[in-house]
Parts: C-alpha cells; structure tokens; sequence
C-alpha cells in the first residue's frame, strides 16, 4: 500500500435536505396564473431566440457533452443518495442539477456500456456492436472531438469507433496500481505504471488534459466518456485515505443500510410512509460475527469506501477544470453507475492464502453480500440481478451557466441507458438517424414533463425483467417470477404473482417476444448463477446461496489498522 498526499476533503459536506414527494411521483413545479396577451412582432422574435437556445443556455455553440460513469457502484453510496461517505463533488452536481432517482442500467457491466453507447437493448447490442452506430460515431459526424478515458470493455478499439483519443484499458478490470497488459495510450500499449500511478488519478488527469487541449474561438465542442473503473473490484485505494476511513463500518451492514433509508426518506428520495424490508435470508446477522471477521469486514468496506472518495476528489478537479477553462458554462454532465454493486467474493480464501488483504497492490477483493446489500439501499439485490439493487443507479444531470430545470430538483421518471443516445444528440443539435430502442429524456432536462412511451425489459444470465407504468414482473436464480405493483411497491416487497396470474402470464409473454426478438433466438434458456465460475445465486429470499464472511488473520491486522 502507498501513501499519497493529495486525498478526499476530510469534513462531511452539508447536503442540502430536498422535501419532494419523493422519486416514485416526479416533483412538480408551483402552479402560477397568467394572462393572455396578444403577442408583439417584439414578443415573438424574443420567443424563437428563446427556442434556439432553451437546452444550451445563452451559448449558440453545440454543448460539450460529459459521460462520468462509476464502475459497480451502489445506489445510496454518495452523500446525496443518502451515503455517509464524503461525495462533496457528486453532492455538487446534485444540489446543482437534476437527480434522475429512476435511471436504470442492464445490471451489468458490458451490457450496460453497449446498451450506452448504441441505445439498443444488450442482446442485440452487442451482436451487432461491430456495425451499429456509436454515441462517438454520430457526434463526429456533427463536429465533436471525443475521448475515452477508462474503461471500454467492448469489441473493437475506442479509435475505430468515432474517439479520436483514449487512455486505459480494454478489457473488464485491471490493478488500479499496476495496471494490464490490455492498457493503451490512443493505440500503443502502455506500461508507465510508476511507484504512484493509481487508476482514478491518472483517468482524472487525462480527461483534463483532453478537455483543455483546444481552446479559443474556433474549438470544437468535445464528448467526453470518463469511465472510471472505482469502485470495481479489484478493492484497492491509496493507505492514507483506507486508513481515514477504518472503523467507520464497525456498526455493521444492516445499521449502515437502516441509517441511509432513514437519510433518503429526509432528502425526499424514498417516500417518509415506505417502509425498509427485512435483511436477506441468506446474509447473516452481524451480531453473529466474530471480532477477526468485523474487522475485515470493516476494512473490506473502508477500501470501498475510499475508492468511491477518489473518484470523487477526482470530479471535483475535473469541475474545477471547466470552470478555469471558461467551458462550465457551455457544458452538460451526466453521472450513474453501470450498475449495481457487487455482491461477490469469490477470491477471499485465495487472497487470504496469498497475505493480501482488500487495499493491497496485486490483491483482488470484492465488496460481498453484506456491504452490496448496504450500497444498495432502498433497493433489492446486487450487480447482475434484475430487481432494483442491480439496474437502478443514482443518477444525475448538469449543467453550468443558464438552466431551465429547477437546480436541485428530484425526478422519478423511469430512464434507461438507451435513452443516453438520443437524449445526448438532440441536446448536440442532432437526431438519431437510425432505428434505436432509447427515448431521448432531453425535455425532463429542459424542466418539461416527460414520460416513457414504452415498456422496459431486462435480462442477465437466469435473471429477468419487464417493467411498465404499472407493473414489475422480476426473477432472480431462476427461481420463478414475482410480481409488484410499480406505482405502490417501487420497492418490489409484496410479491403477488400468486394472486394475479393473468397479469404474469400476458407481461412473460411480452418479455419472450422481446427476447426473441432482440436476441434472435427462438426460445429462452439461462445460464445458470449456480454453475458460474465468476457469480452465485444471490436470491435473498431462499435461492441464494449464504454470505460466509472471511476473519482477519492476526499476522495481517497491523497492516491497515483499524483505530
């Protein structure tokens, strides 16, 4: 582990307490009365000047457009999600902008990203990833310059689809202090991982350098697509901001969760009546726990906790960026996570046998269960599952300068990653020129309502989804469907599959005409959690297989002490 100076703030931010009805009923704006007045030649010229520029301010130029996306990270993690960890430049661009407390995801890395930058549903996305037109593809063509800075974990190389500069790695993780072989600098290989590299730092200082290399008169608007890879596994972050943050977790997953419920219902994210489910049936109590298994624990969740932190600092710096360069003002920012956090911990015993604990260079820790279950809160369930807690990511737009959205506000209506690209191109000026399943979201941003026209399916290995306007059908393992009301149980806690059996039947014959159709194949059979080498069944109401925490050995607990 390596000490490094240049860390998180150390004093938790005021986040801003936001009364709404909460993210299941879009906030609304005060009525106000009006009189009708015969429009002047005046009147109407101040109109369509108004009209050229409702989504981009005073500026006449294109927005430049930024993707930050967070790798694994669970919905109540930041501060103004309800998170006790220190997020003052996330909790910015939300006390600043929109939080979009609905936005979902495919609950999988790869998919997710697919589905982000082609605005299809994974299965046809990423069998036709090679010839579908790009966000980056589409944006060139209307005068951007793009990068990707991160993490791409797709086919193909960023530079032959439409991002003229890239700087990480490609394929699904890497040491953040040492780096792979599959890490490129635009398309050499890179392998300058010095004594101080750390992933988040560097992809931080590359996209600054990218957004400052052309300025002055004659620019181009950029897109920028910062994929950080915190908090993915492998759990690893500077000693010094570990240590700042061991013994916070002490209390335990379930008081961690029971404390951000409670935070989330005051900022008017989950409605003051709902009520927090009981724990998963397969995640033991954390009474039950021994000393040395806490104390990992803790340590598993301070590494986390870091991670996240990080990132952060970095987004601070890239806002402080824009806004040194004069481009804030003319910029949008769009923030999430690809999805839910990661429930497994698959390596604990082989790096147990290896002395490497989570925070240790060439370790490769996971978050587990317990703390994916914490990270997850209001939600059900983790990364790869279908049910809330792996495809609902706290996100968030910006915008610098003039707005038309109230700043701050909370908005509730269900948007997906393939809304990303249109949305995205209608805000650059342009339109999709082609046939996408996304719906462009951009006049929720321009503080109009907007609601989904269609039905939202999901799909990962023997986890599903169908969600509409009134009904959520779900599976996970395998284990069967369950049904909830979308309206009255956002949260998905009363099953009654058993009692509408109709309703089951006519949204899973919706669901395998989708699939067949998007995947081209002509019946569904999962792949089974329970025979993966990577995942287990996660289910948490009995086909789940059960949490076994790992214990601190004591020839290692002076390595990140806990104070």
């Amino acid at each position: 582990p390596r000490e490094d100076k240049d860390t998180a703030p150390k004093n938790q931010p005021s986040i801003r307490p936001h009364r709404a009805p909460g993210p299941f009923s879009d906030q609304g704006t005060d009525p106000s009365c009006r009189k009708v007045m015969k429009p002047t030649p005046l009147a109407l010229a101040a109109l369509i000047l108004c009209l050229g520029v409702r989504l981009h301010g005073k500026s006449s130029k294109p927005p430049n457009l930024i993707i930050i996306l967070a790798d694994d990270m669970g919905y109540s993690d930041p501060a103004c999600f309800g998170g006790e960890m220190v997020t003052p430049a996330i909790d910015r661009l939300a006390n600043e902008g929109v939080r979009l407390t609905r936005f979902q995801n495919a609950g999988m890395c790869v998919v997710s990203r697919a589905s982000l930058l082609t605005g299809q549903w994974w299965p046809r996305a990423l069998k036709n990833f090679e010839r579908s037109p790009l966000l980056s593809e589409e944006l060139r063509k209307i005068g951007y310059r793009s990068a990707l800075i991160g993490k791409w974990h797709l086919e193909g190389h960023p530079m032959d689809r439409g991002f003229d500069h890239f700087f990480g790695f490609m394929d699904g993780f890497s040491d953040h202090f040492k780096g792979s072989p599959s890490y490129r600098l635009d398309r050499a290989p890179f392998k300058e991982f010095g004594t101080n590299y750390y992933s988040t730092d560097q992809f931080t200082d590359r996209a600054i350098r990218f957004i400052a290399k052309d300025t002055g008169p004659t620019e181009k608007p950029f897109f920028l697509y910062l994929s950080y890879q915190a908090p993915h596994n492998p759990l690893q972050a500077p000693k010094s901001d570990i240590l700042r943050n061991r013994g916070k977790y002490l209390a335990g997953w379930q008081a961690v969760r029971e404390a951000r419920f409670r935070r989330q219902q005051e900022m008017g994210i989950v409605p003051v009546h709902a009520v927090l489910q009981d724990p998963p049936k397969n995640l033991p109590d954390w009474k039950s726990l021994t000393p040395a298994q806490r104390d990992l624990e803790d340590l598993r969740m301070a590494v986390y906790a870091a991670m996240i932190e990080r990132m952060d600092h970095g987004i601070g710096r890239l806002l402080k960026a824009l806004n040194d360069l004069g481009k804030a003002d003319n910029t949008w920012i769009l923030f999430m996570s690809d999805n839910g956090a990661d429930s497994f911990s698959v390596m604990d015993q082989a790096m147990l046998q290896q002395n490497k604990l989570p925070g240790d260079p060439g370790s490769n820790w996971q978050p587990g269960t317990g703390w994916a279950h914490a990270s997850g809160t209001p939600w059900r369930l983790y990364k790869i599952s279908q049910h809330g807690g792996g495809i609902t990511t706290g996100a968030i737009a910006w915008k610098g300068g003039n707005v038309n959205h109230k700043r701050g506000s909370i908005q509730s209506s269900p948007v997906h990653m393939i809304d990303v690209m249109p949305t995205f191109l209608e805000i650059a000026k342009s339109q999709v020129r082609h046939e996408i399943a996304g719906e462009s979201f951009a006049s929720l941003l321009d503080g109009k309502p907007w609601q989904r026209q269609k039905a939202l399916f999901f799909q990962y290995m023997d986890n599903r989804a169908i969600r509409n306007s009134e009904w959520t059908l779900a599976e996970v393992d395998g284990s069967g469907w369950e049904l909830f009301n979308t309206q009255s149980d956002p949260l998905e806690a009363q099953n009654l599959a058993e009692s509408k059996p109709e309703m089951v039947a006519a949204m899973q014959k919706q669901w395998l005409e989708w699939w067949k159709k998007e995947s081209g194949k002509p019946n569904y059979q999962a792949d089974s959690t329970a025979t993966s080498q990577h995942y287990r069944p996660q289910g948490d109401k009995g086909s789940g297989e059960v949490y076994q925490p790992s214990s601190m050995p004591a020839r290692l607990s002076n390595r990140f002490p806990c104070p």
